[in-house]
């Protein structure tokens, strides 16, 4: 009589969390059938394959540990390895084409980590022969290990079929849908007991999902302050408004009619970028009143949250005011990946309908390094050389704003001349200094009615001075971050204590919160570390 393979309401139970996820849902079969494979193997009754997973990640959201802790858990409960931890081998940073850079797959990797995550840019080699003998090496080397391969740059017939010897199983992590991000925004609305109109939500769930899960935590902080149990169309239209993690202007003189000037005068810092804008404006009006106009796109470069999409947006309404360009001031920000199409010849389409989209105003693509190749006739090149056209083809109708970290930005265009003689200015925004975070943050608390209590000012500008001299600091997103978890510590002792002021954020409220922000960077150190 034939053994029943099956699964228990436990290994269900492990699975149906990919439920509280998204874009993961379409792998419960396959991991189903892992576990079904895991049995067999155990009876000797299956031979052949192993654990190794390629996994086609196009979401552009950090989905994937997320997912694979889940993974890890039900492999665990069925013994296919020890433990949950998982190593990754991060992405090598400036590497150049035919350049021989050290393989992940010459180094010992951490011995306690059952599960290791190997990087696209690791596994897509510029020599395959070479780079698929280390990596059945190194597989043999840890037969224990499940080695997990992230592709998120899919070209059937490359990656997949030079892995496919050595990775048994294939998942995918699909790209957040405006259905997805209207359901998470209708959970946490529920579970408030919050009430809306569904035609008003879906309008505020249209935008990236990363605002998204800010604007609506802070959605729901300000209607439990105020005893509010049903949002509305312009409270969530608000909301939308101020999700942006541009800097935040100084106050603004009241005048009828605000130039392009003005709003450029009214960030915070930065002033060597306005003395830089006025002298392209400048620049571009005596070239244009000689019949000579220049060419407008630029490069912008410099750590996150520096102001790169506020002066974008300025310099789109100056063209716009000062009749350079013959459009309304139209801004349209995109990320570098979303030039690339999924399917072969659709980029060179996607890239065409977008700069059309954005004629007669500024296109801003931010990352725009991530359009780099690691492969010969890869679609990021196709992007590029489409780019490139487009920014020749219409050089007198958009300005195309190409921006990022310094040195990706730089090995961006050295790898890609055609973008050097077809881009004009170059500006490089430099962090903000402590005192200028502060007024980022005081500017917040004037925009959204609050005060801080006395002390609280003090606490602020010295742990500014502190994390701008962290890595990967990001300047006023830094800023927004501690506001808005502020902002929560404060809500919770105004219900919790039943305050009267709602208003005022006291030195506790601060306390708190900047505790919990350095716990979990301690955490964050402690974890990376040891190899999680």
């Amino acid at each position: 009589m034939l053994k029943e393979y099956s699964l228990d309401a436990e290994d269900e139970k492990i699975i149906d969390e990919l439920d509280n996820l998204f874009g993961v849902i379409q792998n419960k079969e396959v991991l189903r059938n892992m576990v079904l494979y895991s049995k067999l193997r155990q009876d000797n009754e299956m031979q052949f394959g192993n654990y190794n997973i390629i996994i086609r990640n196009n979401s552009s959201y950090n989905l994937l540990n997320s997912y694979l802790k889940v993974c890890a858990k039900l492999f665990v409960k069925n013994k296919i390895i020890p433990n949950d931890n998982i190593y990754y081998l991060e992405e090598p940073k400036n590497v150049k084409k035919n350049q021989r850079f050290q393989s992940p797959f010459e180094v010992e990797l951490d011995e306690k980590s059952s599960i290791i995550v190997v990087s696209k840019s690791r596994m897509i080699y510029i020599n395959y022969e070479i780079q698929l003998t280390n990596i059945k090496n190194m597989i043999k080397k840890y037969p224990d290990k499940i080695f997990i391969f992230e592709d998120t740059n899919y070209r059937e017939g490359e990656i997949d079929a030079e892995l496919g010897n050595v990775a048994s199983w294939r998942m995918t992590i699909e790209k957040i849908s405006l259905d997805d991000k209207l359901m998470y925004c209708r959970d946490l609305l529920d579970k408030n007991k919050i009430k809306y109109k569904r035609q008003d939500l879906q309008d505020f769930a249209d935008q990236p999902f990363w605002k998204l899960k800010n604007n609506i935590l802070q959605l729901i902080v300000e209607c439990k302050a105020n005893e509010i149990d049903c949002v509305n169309i312009e409270m969530l239209k608000k909301k939308n408004g101020n999700s942006s993690t541009q800097p935040v202007r100084k106050r603004t003189r009241k005048s009828k009619k605000q130039t392009a000037k003005d709003d450029l005068e009214e960030l915070i810092g930065l002033d060597g970028i306005k003395n830089e804008v006025g002298k392209i404006l400048n620049y571009v009006k005596l070239n244009k009143a000689r019949g000579k106009m220049p060419t407008l796109h630029m490069c912008f470069t410099g750590n996150p949250g520096t102001g790169k999409t506020s002066v974008a947006r300025v310099i789109g309404k100056l063209f716009e005011e000062e009749k350079i360009l013959p459009g309304n001031g139209d801004f349209v920000e995109i990320h570098g990946r979303d030039l690339i199409a999924k399917y072969v010849g659709w980029t060179a389409k996607t890239v065409h309908e977008t700069v059309e989209k954005s004629i007669g105003g500024v296109l801003f693509i931010d990352e725009a390094y991530s359009l780099i190749s690691r492969t010969r006739g890869g679609f990021e090149d196709e992007a590029i050389a489409t780019l490139i056209k487009e920014m020749e083809d219409h050089r007198n109708e958009i300005c195309i704003i190409l921006a990022g970290y310094t040195e990706e930005m730089k090995e961006l265009i050295k790898q890609n001349p055609g973008f050097e003689s077809r881009i004009q200015f170059t500006i490089n925004f430099p962090d903000y200094t402590s005192k200028e975070l502060l007024e980022i943050f005081d500017g917040l608390c004037k925009k959204e009615k609050y005060k801080l209590a006395s002390g609280c000012t003090e606490l602020l500008l010295q742990h500014f001075d502190k994390a701008r001299y962290e890595e990967s600091f990001g300047n006023g997103r830094y800023v927004r971050n501690v506001f808005e978890k502020l902002k929560f510590e404060q809500a919770d002792r105004v219900i919790r204590t039943n305050a009267k002021n709602i208003n005022v954020i006291n030195k506790k409220d601060v306390q708190n919160t900047l505790f919990e922000i350095q716990s979990r960077k301690q955490g964050e150190k402690r974890k990376r570390a040891i190899g999680f």
